[in-house]
């Protein structure tokens, strides 16, 4: 008897540490979780077993057919509700229902069914009524439930609504989503007026100043686009009026603003550039009008390409032709570079090399055969800089000995040997020893690679000594 006593306070001691432990546990958990463990609680005294809830729920038919039927529904079997049935009952329902309902996401199971609810429930809200919705919203007691319900309603809002709701959020921002407030939701507002009206969303911004945060950047430059797409000569005004405001990219905010251009008339947009290619306009878009031209007509864009002097923005402009041609179209990319100066083709050829490589890499070397003078060896050098699928250190170093020009030659053999010393010395100098290399070219490398064997060998020695 006397050890069964024993035996039952011990199993008692035990059940108290554990229980000392839970509550610990539950107190330190983020009120997301705590709020689910109350309604995973609450739902075990609803029904025989937990685990067999989810089943129940989804073999359960929803079935809405007036306001008061929304009113009796649970909030997470919403996103079972078509949408189009949703939408035409909440906008028969009154506000005090809508708020009523969206107050019953504060004792919804914390998943994916009550997420699925939310958001098909406060975008339709914010489609009938913005600032109701953003409300409701900012009235949820769990801060994550908040702030998805919030982030629902910015995004589902009309271009015409945003000013309302920027003007609310301003005024009424949430304490513990003060960042949100004045950051993503408001820049989601602000892009969305912007649409609809830059130059009132552009006043806004001056008017903001300094944000500090992402707005100075992605939010001006979604207003210049917009802007431009509308008025391109008011927009690049506006744009010039940015230079003296130390938080604002002037040479991205133009070259928002070309883009918006090219989409309402790229011509002109294209011969814009031209012509002011030594102003911040001009070297802040030649690439972004390269790229718009080749994606319209890549004959108009090798044209255009063409008039443009020689010089740092046509490198550029040719460079972006060359990576949308090689992914495109290799073949035909190669092609074009051939009517290129010699100059020209040594910048661009290891663009042509390494994107047609990453596709086909036995093409790209039967290519590559073909080429002359310094394009040749520039292509054999870019080749060498890049991971070819099932490529050995030989394979690279046999590219290597290809290559004409003997001071490039003996760099891109020094590269490989040092880099394959490190990974594996004796193979190293084995094929330094058995090569067709000088002896004094055999010599340095051979040296190097004792270097590096002594190198290595000291830090193995000088961590198991650590260790």
């Amino acid at each position: 008897m006397q050890m069964n006593w024993r035996l039952l306070t011990a199993i008692n001691a035990a059940i108290a540490l554990i229980t000392v432990c839970a509550l610990i546990y539950i107190v330190t958990r983020s009120p997301v979780i705590k709020r689910a463990s109350r309604e995973s609680a609450r739902t075990r005294s609803e029904s025989n077993s937990t685990s067999t809830r989810p089943d129940e729920r989804g073999e359960r038919k929803i079935s809405i057919e007036s306001p008061e039927d929304l009113t009796n529904t649970r909030v997470d079997d919403l996103g079972s509700v078509p949408a189009v049935e949703l939408t035409q009952i909440m906008n028969r329902a009154t506000p005090e229902q809508l708020a009523m309902l969206a107050a019953k996401f504060n004792e919804a199971p914390t998943d994916s069914r009550t997420l699925a609810g939310m958001g098909i429930f406060f975008q339709n809200w914010a489609e009938l009524d913005p600032q109701a919705a953003l409300i409701g919203a900012f009235k949820l007691n769990d801060v994550t439930f908040r702030k998805l319900a919030a982030r629902t309603v910015v995004n589902s809002i009309s271009s015409s609504a945003a000013p309302g709701l920027i003007d609310y959020l301003t005024k009424h921002p949430d304490k513990d989503l003060m960042p949100d407030c004045k950051g993503g939701f408001l820049a989601a507002l602000v892009n969305s007026w912007a649409n609809l009206d830059p130059e009132a969303s552009s006043k806004f911004m001056d008017d903001l100043g300094d944000t500090k945060n992402d707005l100075n950047y992605s939010v001006r430059n979604e207003i210049a686009y917009d802007y431009a797409s509308l008025d391109p000569s008011a927009a690049l005004d506006w744009v010039g009026k940015q230079k003296d405001k130390d938080f604002v990219q002037l040479p991205d905010l133009y070259d928002a603003a070309i883009r918006g251009w090219c989409l309402k008339d790229l011509k002109a947009a294209a011969t814009y550039v031209q012509q002011h290619l030594d102003e911040p306009v001009g070297k802040g878009s030649v690439e972004s009008v390269a790229k718009a031209l080749f994606d319209h007509d890549i004959e108009d864009a090798t044209t255009w390409i063409g008039r443009l002097p020689a010089g740092e923005q046509r490198s550029k402009a040719e460079t972006t032709i060359a990576q949308s041609w090689v992914e495109k179209d290799p073949v035909a990319s190669s092609r074009w570079l051939a009517t290129l100066s010699e100059s020209d083709q040594k910048d661009l050829v290891g663009t042509i090399v390494r994107g047609w490589a990453a596709q086909n890499w036995s093409d790209t070397s039967r290519w590559i055969e073909t080429l002359t003078g310094d394009v040749h060896d520039y292509a054999l050098s870019n080749a060498i800089n890049m991971n070819r699928e099932g490529a050995t250190e030989s394979d690279s170093l046999t590219l290597a000995l290809s290559i004409r020009d003997e001071e490039l030659r003996t760099t891109k053999i020094y590269d490989v040997i040092q880099g394959w010393a490190y990974n594996d010395a004796q193979s190293a100098q084995t094929w330094v020893r058995n090569s067709s290399l000088s002896s004094e070219e055999k010599e340095h490398l051979l040296s190097r690679i004792s270097e590096i064997r002594k190198t290595t060998s000291d830090e193995v020695a000088a961590e198991a000594t650590t260790n």
